[in-house]
């Protein structure tokens, strides 16, 4: 590597700074003659490079925070978004399930309405049974005989003996003297 002289070193760096000032809008005061600079400008020349460059390094900074804060929001709208779908997506599940609700309630509704008007007929009628229940109770009721055992056993000795009667002809004559014989019964061998 080549040994350079502090002269050119320094009009490079100057050749840099107005180019980078000229981006800037800047321009650092560089001596516009080629004549040899004396040690008090040169050191004059190098404090007005280290302040633009100082001031370049703090917008550098300053831009490089900005770009941090703006990926930083960036990243926390994305949450938000992100966020605010799935409460979205809750609030679409709650939807539907109140639409679920609301029907239940309806069911239920019409149903205990269903049990109000048969409650409403089920007293209605229980008044009607309670009214003949207290005209049957201001009624005389009439007298009826009770039968004693004795007169039911007769009762059904009755009905026996008509019956017997009633099968009379069909009976075999009562002949107990004279044993059947095989003539009588007609079987022949």
């Amino acid at each position: 590597m080549t040994k350079k002289e502090l002269s050119d070193l320094i009009r490079e760096e100057a050749k840099n700074n107005s180019q980078t000032a000229s981006q800037t809008g800047q321009t650092p005061t560089v001596p516009s003659n080629r004549t040899r600079m004396t040690k008090a400008q040169l050191d004059e020349l190098v404090t007005e490079l280290n302040q633009a460059l100082q001031q370049e390094k703090k917008q550098v900074d300053s831009l490089q925070n900005k770009v941090k804060t703006l990926e930083t929001e960036i990243k926390d709208e994305r949450d938000l978004s992100s966020r605010l779908q799935n409460e979205l997506k809750d609030a679409e599940d709650y939807q539907s399930q109140i639409n679920e609700q609301k029907q239940l309630v309806e069911k239920l509704y019409t149903q205990l309405q269903q049990k109000e008007e048969l409650a409403v007929e089920l007293a209605e009628k229980n008044e009607l049974i309670a009214s003949l229940q207290a005209k049957l109770q201001e009624e005389p009721k009439p007298l009826v005989p009770t039968a004693s055992p004795r007169e039911e056993l007769q009762v059904k000795e009755t009905a026996l003996t008509r019956q017997a009667r009633e099968l009379e002809p069909f009976a075999a004559p009562a002949s107990a003297s004279k044993p059947l014989t095989n003539e009588d019964i007609g079987w022949f061998d």
